[in-house]
C-alpha cells in the first residue's frame, strides 16, 4: 500500500527553497490593504504635505531668505516628501500589525508556510511600497506648485528606498511590541513624528544651537532627509559617506531585529 496521505497527497512535499507563491500572495494582500484605505494612506498624507507647503512655503516663503543659495520653497519640498514617505511606511506596517494582533489573525499569519525571513521580507516590502508610492504622489503634487528638475534621481532613490525600509521596519517592530492602538499612535506622535520634524524638514540643522545640531546628525531621519535633498536640489549638510553608510547599517540592523521578532513571535499572545 502507498504511504501517500489520501486527504492531501501533497502533504509530504518538502517546502520550496523560496516560497514565491505564498510571498506574492501575501504581498498582494498587504498592498490591497494599503489601496483599500486610500483616503487615509494616500489622500490624507498628500493633502497634509500640500498644506505644509501652503503654510511654510507659499505663505511664509517670501519672508525667508534663501537656504544655501536656493529658494526656501525649493528647500522645503524634499523635506516634506521624505517626511511623508517615512511616516507612511511606518504607519502601513505598524497599524496593520497591531490590527492583526488584536483581531487574532497575526498568530495565524505566523503559522503560514513562510519562513520568518520570507514573512519579514514581504511585510517590509509592502510597507516600503506604500511609503514610496505615497511619497512619489506627494512629489508630483508639490511639483505642480514648485517645479524642480532633480539634481540626481539616482541619489534620491538610493536614500529613499532604505529610508522607507527603515520606516517600515520601525513600524513592524512597534506593531509587535504594542498591545493597544494607543501605543502605535503614541509612538508615531511622540517619537517618529518629532524625530523627523527636528531632522531638517523645514530648515538646516545648523540653525540649532547648544550642540543640538551635533545630536541631529546622529538621527537616521536626518541621514534620509539630507540624502534625498542632495539628490533633489543638490544641497546637503553631510557627505554621502557620513549619511548613506550609517543609514544602510541601521536599516540592516532593524531588518534583522524584525526577522528575530517574527521568528520568536514576540508578544503575539498577551
Amino acid at each position: 500500500m502507498s504511504d501517500t496521505p489520501v486527504i492531501n497527497p501533497d502533504a509530504t512535499r518538502p517546502m520550496p527553497r523560496i516560497n514565491t507563491v505564498a510571498m506574492a500572495s501575501l504581498y498582494r494582500w498587504e498592498v490591497r490593504r494599503y489601496l483599500k484605505g486610500w483616503q487615509h494612506s494616500v489622500v490624507g498624507p498628500v493633502g497634509t504635505t500640500l498644506l505644509f507647503l501652503a503654510i511654510f512655503g507659499l505663505a511664509l516663503g517670501g519672508l525667508r531668505a534663501d537656504v544655501r543659495g536656493i529658494p526656501f520653497t525649493h528647500y522645503v519640498v524634499s523635506g516634506l516628501v521624505t517626511m511623508v514617505t517615512v511616516q507612511t511606511s511606518y504607519e502601513m506596517t505598524a497599524w496593520a500589525t497591531i490590527d492583526s494582533k488584536i483581531r487574532g489573525t497575526l498568530a495565524a499569519l505566523l503559522g503560514a508556510p513562510l519562513r520568518p525571513i520570507e514573512l519579514t521580507a514581504v511585510l517590509l516590502a509592502a510597507g516600503t511600497t506604500a511609503g514610496l508610492a505615497t511619497g512619489t504622489l506627494a512629489l508630483i503634487g508639490l511639483s505642480l506648485f514648485i517645479p524642480i528638475v532633480p539634481a540626481s534621481v539616482v541619489l534620491m532613490i538610493v536614500y529613499g528606498v532604505p529610508g522607507s525600509v527603515l520606516g517600515a521596519a520601525t513600524g513592524l517592530a512597534t506593531g509587535f511590541w504594542a498591545t493597544r492602538f494607543d501605543h502605535v499612535g503614541n509612538m508615531a506622535g511622540l517619537v517618529v513624528g518629532p524625530l523627523i520634524f527636528l531632522s531638517g524638514v523645514f530648515f538646516p540643522i545648523t540653525a540649532y544651537g547648544w550642540g543640538f545640531d551635533t545630536l541631529a546628525r546622529l538621527s537616521p531621519a536626518f541621514w534620509i532627509i539630507d540624502g534625498v535633498r542632495n539628490g533633489h536640489v543638490g544641497v546637503a549638510e553631510g557627505t554621502v559617506l557620513s549619511t548613506l553608510l550609517p543609514l544602510m547599517i541601521v536599516t540592516g540592523l532593524m531588518a534583522l531585529l524584525c526577522q528575530r521578532i517574527v521568528a520568536t513571535g514576540y508578544k503575539v499572545k498577551q
